[in-house]
């Protein structure tokens, strides 16, 4: 059975790639701001994810994928996140 999430369970995760943080009261103060910012995801959207990626499995579906992601920090907002236009990714289900 998977483990239960929660906004911590990462820590307990083996670390394979991580970049030393020196200051850990900057680290912090960022961990802070970022538990401030809406979610990058939705719920639902990883419902419906979780869903069709499921078709996918099943050979009932394929995924085409494309697309560039790369929003800069300027350019978070919480209307930009729930503006598909903002992002060029899209997923197409088939």
């Amino acid at each position: 059975m998977a483990e239960a999430w929660n906004p911590t369970t990462w820590r307990g995760k083996p670390i394979k790639q991580v970049p030393e943080y020196p200051d850990a009261a900057a680290l912090s103060a960022v961990e802070a701001k970022l538990k401030t910012y809406p979610p990058l995801v939705f719920a639902g959207e990883a419902r419906n994810l979780t869903a069709a990626l499921g078709h996918v499995a099943e050979g009932k579906s394929f995924l085409l994928q494309g697309g560039d992601c790369a929003e800069s920090f300027a350019e978070f907002h919480p209307d930009n996140i729930a503006t598909p236009s903002v992002c060029s990714c899209r997923w197409r289900w088939c």
